[in-house]
């Protein structure tokens, strides 16, 4: 079964295949209907008594109506509550109700501006037609803000806007995703200011932020735990990925310290709607992908959305390969007016042939001097990646703009690994290394339930925001590890870096193991008005954690013993303060605790001691443009202790000890958005200065250097041509990174300064086609994108040209 050729069809793989196949047939069917679906089909309107911007917003959210006009328009502005089955269009007339003001339909969007037309005239609300009037042509467009800044519920339960949130937060959004050609979410995280991409191996990717890991993931709010076993999804599924710096135990309980990231699936559109793309370019790469949805019945009450992706390329070394493939479907119902339930599953899978642990090092810490293209691994090397997830959401509206939301979520990743490959250090003079295999495979299960109940309260005068709500989180992770005999279990050998690698028959003992997570937890968030212009977020968790170790008797060849260990009711607080100090500027200050249990243990079999820290955050943020374009500039303090250390008094054992400490301090400032209706800009600058504060060089098995560049700058930036030329767009972006490191405490491996520049150019055939070209590395720059450790390093992707079609309907 651990073969990545030769894979069993288990019992999980083929039940996932088949949820997939009924779902994909099921929305196959129901979309073909959903072509001849009219744009104006009436759809469940839910929009509470609130402020007028806000109904706007909600309405263009809930409805993919385009909507433009200025934030100034509407200041002040209130909207009465609007329920039941309308067309976008007379929801939007009954929302302005008594404001004065207006809209009118011009091209595929309706603008908002002041009456200009007699008190007596009236509209015929049935028709979805509005009056004619006259609009600024300075009206900024709302859908355009909700396309490149939406509100994120990353931190929260509900939806806010960046502004709102006390902490650095970035939207990666599908306009950013499709200009920049990501494919999966290591291509996302590698566009986010702030974050840094450190590769484990060939696929599997860690992320970090201001030193810190984000190893905690959100799958549309509900968390999910990253492992070993994880690679990064395909984005073909998802709408966009929100990132948050720094910890956030609020939502996912342990919070890894450098961050989270909130992956939000596409939703089911209340209109029919297909995309579709075919691309291809050099390293023979080749790929296409279909996402069509819309409603599935007269009424509008069901609809779906079916996505399916397939994308093959060579690699960098010679002879390497990657295959993915990825199917995702949703459904969403309409129970009742008050009822919504959305269910869905995906299936991804990647197959690759890779130099999976990297390019090794000489023995004197300096890198080989072999071209970027040298593969040093074995013929038959072969890793297979399968992703099956199931989801189901349930909105309720309770009244009084109260809402309660149950999510549960299910993820299964499997991975099976074969590889032979070349290990440092490798000595200058030979050109020998150390040569092994591996064979190993593992299954991650985990099941995740969310319930979270929010809405206003009164008091004092001033209406306040509540969320309470409760998680779980069990995850089921077993490892089978299979070795060679005759006392040589890792199948090693010396010999030079260019000999033919034989693969190993694998006869030898087998190591079956089996670690249990489950965690709970009960949380509150609220935010309170002070005053008009000042907001106080405050904010506790409450987690319980067990966590298991089970080896297989038959098969525990390293003699380990069966563990269990416990966390019971511990607290993680959270406080901001936010002040709005005009339309466009809001100054925030905010705490964050950290906790996290760790799993190593001491030379008496005692667990360590749980990580705990904090973090302070001050930020300036702006809003421009009707929340167009947004900007954030924040100074940071990140501080954790007991941290795992090889535990001195038993140098090289395996023993560790919770003694560490470090720091991080920095600044950030990033800037999002529309400079123009024309004119999009993405990116950042990040300054970290980490270090430890105790004796130790290399705390957790990395230096900080080779996780935290201190200077780190991203930006993409593009730009629609004006006039006739208005078909054409040109984008282009930049990767700046100071020197990264690792060391051993012995030698250091070091990457000096790089720099890459992407370009691309896209032309409209028609209002439907667009076709573009884009060219990533423009200069050829040949770097190391990542150093893992002291004995490998991974190289950055060579100059590539990519041809594309987009059509959109």
């Amino acid at each position: 079964m651990g073969e990545g050729r030769n894979r069993v069809a288990t019992p999980g793989r083929l039940a996932g295949r088949r949820v997939l196949t009924a779902g994909a047939l099921v929305a196959g069917l129901a979309f073909a209907m959903a072509a001849h679906a009219s744009s104006d089909v009436p759809q469940l309107i839910d929009s509470p008594a609130q402020p007028l911007d806000q109904a706007l917003k909600q309405l263009a959210s809930q409805t993919g109506l385009k909507l433009s006009y200025s934030s100034e328009l509407v200041a002040g502005k209130s909207a009465p509550a609007v329920h039941g089955r309308l067309a976008a269009p007379q929801a939007l007339q009954q929302i302005l109700g008594a404001s004065g003001l207006q809209a009118v339909k011009t091209g595929d969007a309706y603008l908002v501006a002041q009456q200009n037309v007699p008190a007596n005239t009236t509209t015929d609300t049935g028709s979805g037609t509005l009056p004619a009037i006259t609009v600024n042509d300075n009206a900024a467009s709302t859908a355009a803000a909700n396309a490149v800044n939406p509100p994120t519920t990353i931190g929260s339960k509900i939806p806010l806007t960046q502004r709102e949130i006390p902490q650095t937060v970035t939207v990666i959004p599908q306009e950013q995703i499709q200009q920049q050609n990501m494919t999966t979410l290591t291509d996302a995280m590698r566009a986010t200011p702030g974050v840094s991409v450190v590769y484990a191996d060939s696929e599997r990717t860690n992320y970090y932020a201001r030193g810190f890991p984000i190893d905690t993931w959100l799958l549309d709010g509900v968390a999910s735990n990253q492992n070993l076993a994880s690679i990064a999804p395909n984005l073909a599924m998802f709408d966009r990925v929100e990132v948050l710096r720094g910890p956030d135990g609020l939502m996912n309980g342990f919070g890894s310290p450098g961050g989270s990231l909130n992956l939000v699936r596409k939703q089911a559109p209340g209109t029919f709607s297909m995309n579709a793309e075919l691309y291809g370019g050099t390293y023979n790469e080749v790929g296409g992908m279909v996402d069509v949805g819309g409603p599935i019945n007269a009424a509008g009450t069901l609809r779906g959305r079916l996505v399916a992706e397939a994308d093959r390329q060579d690699l960098t070394q010679d002879s390497t390969w990657r295959r993915s493939k990825n199917i995702y479907g949703t459904l969403e119902a309409d129970l009742t007016s008050q009822t919504k339930l959305q269910i869905g599953a995906s299936y991804s899978e990647t197959d690759q042939k890779a130099m999976w642990t990297g390019t090794p090092t000489y023995s004197n810490y300096t890198f080989l001097n072999l071209p970027r293209s040298t593969y040093l691994g074995a013929p038959w090397n072969d890793n297979t990646y399968d992703i099956t997830t199931a989801f189901a959401t349930l909105t309720q509206k309770l009244g009084g703009g109260w809402s309660a939301k149950l999510a549960f979520n299910y993820l299964e990743n499997r991975s099976s690994i074969l590889n032979g490959n070349v290990s440092g250090p490798i000595d200058p003079i030979t050109n020998t290394g150390t040569i092994g295999a591996t064979k190993w495979a593992q299954d991650d299960q985990q099941e995740s339930v969310d319930l979270s109940v929010s809405g206003p309260f009164q008091l004092l005068g001033r209406t306040h925001q509540l969320t309470v709500g409760g998680s779980y989180l069990h995850e089921s992770l077993r490892t089978r590890n299979f070795y060679c005999s005759g006392g040589n279990v890792f199948c090693q050998s010396t010999g030079s870096i260019f000999s033919s690698i034989p693969e190993p028959a694998f006869d030898g003992p087998v190591s079956d193991e089996t670690k249990s997570t489950s965690q709970y937890g009960l949380y509150a968030n609220t935010r309170i008005s002070l005053a008009d212009p000042l907001t106080l977020v405050l904010g506790a968790r409450a987690t319980w954690w067990d966590y298991g170790f089970t080896p297989n008797p038959a098969a525990n060849y390293w003699g380990d013993s069966t563990q269990h260990h416990h966390i019971s009711g511990r607290v993680t607080p959270y406080a901001g303060l936010i002040y709005d100090i005009n339309r466009t500027y809001s100054a925030y200050v905010s705490y964050t605790g950290i906790f996290i249990p760790q799993t190593g243990t001491d030379v008496s079999g005692n667990l360590l001691q749980p990580l705990e820290g904090d973090q302070y955050e001050i930020g300036l943020k702006g809003e421009y443009f009707g929340g167009q374009l947004n900007t954030n500039i924040a100074l940071f303090q990140l501080t954790e202790k007991n941290r795992a250390l090889d535990d001195p008094r038993y140098p090289g054992q395996g023993f560790v000890v919770a003694a560490g400490k470090a720091r991080a301090r920095g600044v950030e400032l990033t800037a999002t958005g529309q400079l123009t209706s024309n004119w999009s800009v993405f990116g950042g600058y990040t300054y970290t200065n980490a270090q430890f504060l105790d004796a130790s060089t290399n705390a957790d098995g990395f230096a900080f250097q080779s996780v935290a560049p201190k200077h780190l700058f991203k930006l993409w930036t593009n730009y629609r041509l004006p006039g006739n030329l208005n078909k054409v767009s040109v984008g282009g972006g930049a990767y700046v990174s100071s020197g990264i490191s690792a060391t051993d405490g012995v030698g250091t491996v070091r990457q000096g300064t790089f720099a890459t520049f992407d370009l691309r150019a896209a032309y409209d055939i028609n209002k439907n086609l667009t076709a573009s070209v884009s060219v990533t590395n423009l200069f050829d720059r040949h770097y190391y994108d990542s150093i893992s450790s002291t004995g490998s390093s991974f190289w950055g992707n060579p100059r590539q040209l990519l041809f594309k079609l987009r059509m959109q309907m």
